[in-house]
């Protein structure tokens, strides 16, 4: 198996998230040194974070079926990463803003265009390792991006302004290492072909498998982005865990997910070619035993049952990404998994904002405890939308077009 596009992509995506991280552990630093309030530096993420989920849309729907996805991608990488290294000289709130808001418009190219760009730069069988090892790079960067920041800022003593430029730069260094990169062609791995020119979001919600497996995500999604940041506050608030104690548990769990993902894709690949239906009863089993680790979790009588399960629900977490990315991808057109990438990103913050209001009811009806347990429910729900996808996901493979129930 050929490394080098796998790895290429992995850093651009790596040195985006150590960047994300670096804005939020610096927050009090750089509210503090342009004399804004927490609030307002708050609202700049909010439009980062409105920006990157847009953006994914947009990306798609400018590159369609055109072999110009390596070079949107490198391209766009330099842009953000040029922005990175100027938030190390802005004077304003308003000049930091900017920078955020382009940096969120240019990286949609990495939920967009990624993916798909590796499914057509691999052949079948190696897809499924593929996306693990580049999913990799998420629990990879959870644990590079706080030690960055920590010995850039701790262990050198360097000012804030100078972590964003180091940062800035390693990230340029990423997209002049990934300029080799070239696009094979839009379905250059399939016999059929990159599919209908017709192939947009319309025809890809036509696919049986795939709204199954959005809704599915998006009813996840409820679940993951409020359980991740309420699992934190239960180890404190019920146990007492201080922040050093809860880096220390979040480490392991990231190390312990890269381990995982980079022995499950080839086992992934193996499970995909003898049935397909089988990746997809992994996958709803995946989310539901995510959904019961939070819920045993909450309950747990004693700190080392809470650990463990809430370990187990945060690893099954990070398979379900490439298990899903894996499904989707496969039963669309090439000339549309542009857009089942963007969609795919759109759908989950989507779900996670109507999580957040589900986790604010459940917390006036159930309390602390109750409320993480109550947001285990979407996790159920999820499993048994996901699980329905058992009964399309051979005819739209079969099919190699849209197809209808």
């Amino acid at each position: 198996m050929k490394w080098y596009p796998v790895t290429a992509l992995a850093l651009l995506s790596v040195t985006d998230a150590i960047a994300g991280t670096a804005l939020t552990v610096l927050a009090p630093d750089i509210t503090r040194a342009l004399g804004v309030s927490a609030g307002a530096f708050a609202s700049l993420l909010a439009v980062q974070l409105v920006a990157a989920a847009v953006a994914p849309v947009l990306v798609a729907s400018v590159v369609g079926g055109r072999a110009i996805r390596a070079v949107v991608a490198i391209t766009t990488g330099f842009v953000w990463s040029v922005c990175i290294a100027a938030m190390g000289f802005v004077g304003s709130m308003w000049m930091l803003g900017a920078l955020i808001l382009l940096n969120g418009l240019a990286n949609g190219s990495i939920s967009a265009l990624h993916t798909p760009l590796l499914t057509d730069l691999y052949p079948k069988e190696q897809r499924g390792r593929v996306l693990a090892l580049y999913g990799a790079g998420g629990p990879a960067a959870s644990v590079l991006g706080p030690l960055a920041v920590a010995g850039l800022t701790g262990w050198l003593g360097l000012d804030w302004r100078v972590v964003f430029f180091v940062i800035g730069a390693v990230a340029i260094a990423a997209c002049v290492v990934a300029m080799r990169l070239r696009d094979p062609g839009v379905g250059a791995r399939e016999e059929t072909g990159p599919g209908s020119p017709d192939d947009s979001f319309r025809t890809l919600f036509r696919i049986p498998t795939v709204r199954r497996m959005l809704a599915g995500f998006a009813v996840f999604g409820m679940m993951l982005l409020p359980g991740a940041t309420f699992m934190a506050i239960h180890l404190e608030q019920r146990w007492g865990l201080q922040a050093g104690e809860r880096g220390l548990f979040m480490t392991a769990y990231a190390l312990g997910a890269v381990v995982v993902l980079l022995t499950l894709g080839r086992k992934l690949d193996g499970l995909f070619q003898s049935d397909p239906r089988k990746v997809v009863k992994l996958c709803a089993a995946i989310v539901a035993t995510s959904a019961g680790g939070i819920a045993l979790g909450a309950a747990a009588p004693f700190l080392a049952l809470c650990l463990a399960a809430f370990f187990l629900a945060m690893m099954a977490t990070a398979l379900i990404v490439p298990v899903v990315a894996l499904v989707g991808l496969s039963v669309a057109t090439p000339a549309q998994r542009g857009h089942f990438a963007a969609v795919f990103t759109v759908t989950l913050a989507g779900g996670g904002l109507l999580g957040a209001g589900l986790l604010m009811l459940a917390e006036k009806i159930f309390g602390g405890s109750g409320a993480i347990a109550a947001v285990a429910v979407p996790g159920v729900l999820a499993a048994c939308v996901i699980i329905s996808a058992v009964r399309t996901i051979r005819a739209d493979l079969g099919r190699g077009v849209p197809a209808h129930d």
